[in-house]
């Protein structure tokens, strides 16, 4: 091969490798998301199962200043 075309083969395996990484990190930056949202949505319905016991126990405009 040419030199020409060395280089040019290195270069794009250069260009593979940092595509790669990138893609790479952007998974990972998705999978702590997708923990996170995960998260928030357990901790959004512990506080709808919260509300619910509040509305049982205490009356409807206590409730209301509460949580408002």
């Amino acid at each position: 091969m040419t030199q020409k075309t060395e280089e040019l083969k290195d270069e794009m395996e250069k260009d593979k490798r940092a595509s790669l990484k990138i893609i790479d990190s952007l998974e990972q930056r998705i999978f702590k998301l997708e923990k996170v949202l995960e998260s928030h949505a357990k901790c959004i319905g512990e506080l709808r199962e919260d509300k619910d016991e509040w509305f049982k126990i205490l009356p409807r405009s206590w409730v209301s200043y509460l949580l408002y």
